[in-house]
């Protein structure tokens, strides 16, 4: 069975897009390393493809990309949901671009909101809304509506094909009205439709998922994780479950590799709610060359705090120092020295698995869950269940921690109780 393909940008993405599909029962394998998609092709009736093409230039972009869509027409599939980030970070028109030459589709449907994670789109206009913690609800800088960007112009810059808009007025009218714009534009020979959407509720996204499932099957859906999960009403997929049982005798390691304040408020609810244990990995170790004794060092204090608080009740918790200091010092890591960084914190997480204490694992941050998967020589993840919006739990294929249970979660993702929720939900699981 060949129902759909999905390419992602970053790993984060392929797997909160994916996990939309997981939930109607589809075998749902995320490819973490596109260059091995080959080994995914049989049975599986969804791929979610980190093409990892984000920090690369438009035009390598458009290569990979487009490689990666040839390889899937040739296996047989015919849908392709090209996933976007809910910011429009990234080469957005290229890679589009890219899949719609390679699969010579006509028609390319855009859908940017993501209500559930505070995305919407207004006329055009990509507005995002932070969440706000009771705690610091007067904080402006948190609960404040931002406009990002103007899509159709950021799309048509980057694209040869002519960009339309669907207005928030149309979708208010229902299915009908937004079918019969699509079918409009599509006569006045514009191939690219962008379509509002703001309801908190989801339901524009309903509407918009309606009004698509008599458009023609090479049709290029794309957009967030959120739009995703509306697409086997398009598509008309079915349903099933499946279930694993997690083991009772490790701890859920989560990893914070990269500066951002809402993971920092997520992982403050987390250590005031629960009895977790806190590592933070010194980066100006890493910076000035003391790599390996940085990661070393963060093991043994790990190995130490699990032999003598066996009965932690939360988590182990591995993250960068600069998740509690400030963001000036974080755009240098960023810039200059992520990689060192990221690699520590694979390294660091590789030890720890070795050590055969780590029952699941909570990682935020796309960059930071590549590096991990990647030192575990990690193939894919198959996906169980969105825990949050946007937020999936699947199980690690191959390498190391084959079988390990995966939370991951992109950084600017998910309310202050975020990663409390998960947790709570990965000990349900565990009594079950």
């Amino acid at each position: 069975m060949r129902s759909i393909a999905i390419i992602a940008d970053d790993l984060t993405g392929a797997s909160d897009t994916g996990i939309q599909f997981r939930k109607h029962g589809l075998t749902t394998k995320v490819v973490v390393d596109a260059d091995k998609l080959e080994l995914f092709l049989e049975n599986n009736d969804v791929l979610a493809i980190n093409s990892n093409t984000r920090p690369l230039k438009n035009k390598n972009a458009y290569k990979k990309v487009y490689e990666i869509s040839c390889t899937l027409k040739k296996a047989g599939f015919k849908s392709v949901y090209k996933k976007i980030d809910s910011t429009f970070r990234g080469n957005l028109g290229s890679e589009l671009e890219a899949v719609m030459d390679a699969f010579e589709a006509g028609l390319t449907i855009l859908v940017p909101s993501y209500p559930d994670n505070g995305r919407c789109m207004v006329n055009g206009n990509l507005k995002i809304s932070l969440p706000c913690d009771e705690e610091i609800k007067d904080n402006e800088e948190i609960d404040v509506r931002h406009d990002l960007c103007y899509v159709p112009s950021i799309l048509q810059n980057e694209m040869t094909r002519k960009v339309a808009l669907i207005n928030l007025k149309t979708v208010n009218k229902g299915s009908e009205s937004i079918y019969y714009d699509i079918e409009k534009f599509k006569k006045e020979g514009f191939q690219v439709i962008v379509i509002s959407s703001f309801a908190v509720t989801n339901e524009d996204l309903n509407k918009i998922a309606i009004a698509c499932k008599n458009l023609p099957q090479n049709t290029v859906f794309s957009g967030t994780a959120g739009f995703a999960a509306y697409l086997p009403k398009v598509i008309d997929l079915c349903l099933d479950n499946q279930t694993h049982q997690l083991k009772k005798d490790k701890v859920l390691l989560i990893v914070a590799g990269t500066y951002n304040h809402i993971t920092r408020m997520q992982i403050d609810k987390v250590l005031s709610n629960t009895n977790s244990a806190l590592i933070k990995v010194d980066t100006n170790k890493i910076i000035n060359g003391k790599l390996f004794e940085e990661v070393q060092k963060t093991i043994k204090d790990a190995m130490e705090l699990y032999n003598t608080q066996k009965e932690i009740s939360g988590s182990l918790i591995i993250a960068v120092d600069t998740l509690f200091e400030s963001p000036d010092k974080m755009y240098l890591l960023t810039n200059k020295f992520s990689r060192d960084v990221a690699k520590a914190i694979g390294d660091i997480v590789k030890g720890l698995v070795d050590k055969d204490i780590v029952e699941s694992l909570l990682i935020t941050g796309g960059d930071t869950a590549l590096h991990v998967l990647s030192a575990l020589n990690a193939e894919g993840i198959d996906l169980q269940e969105e825990v949050l919006a946007g937020i999936p739990l699947g199980l690690l294929s191959g390498g190391k921690a084959h079988n390990v249970r995966i939370v991951t979660k992109a950084g600017g993702f998910g309310s202050p109780t975020a990663i409390l929720e998960v947790m709570k939900h990965l000990e349900t699981i565990r009594n079950t």
